[in-house]
């Protein structure tokens, strides 16, 4: 049996422009449905709309973007969010 498979991503959203880092997470979502993946992501990073740590914003975020947020924990850094993500089913999409 193959497992599912984790992306990773580390220290790229916070080079990124305003708008992207979500973009970022909407597109691979994209990606994955229309080849018809399954996927985690795992992050250690800054995500977009966080300015802190608040775990409450991050579920938000990942919800905005698609994502079922897992893990959460914070570390000292620019890169302070890390967590891990599964794909939302197109049940528990939020429109």
């Amino acid at each position: 049996m193959i497992g599912i498979p984790y992306y990773l991503f580390e220290g790229v959203m916070i080079h990124l422009n305003e708008g992207v880092p979500s973009a970022l997470l909407n597109i691979t979502i994209d990606v994955l449905n229309q080849l018809n993946l399954p996927g985690s992501l795992v992050f250690a990073d800054r995500l977009e709309n966080i300015p802190g740590g608040d775990e409450a914003l991050g579920i938000e975020e990942l919800q905005r973007n698609r994502w079922t947020l897992k893990d959460w924990c914070l570390k000292p850094g620019l890169a302070r969010h890390m967590g891990s993500t599964d794909l939302m089913s197109r049940t528990e999409i939020i429109l």
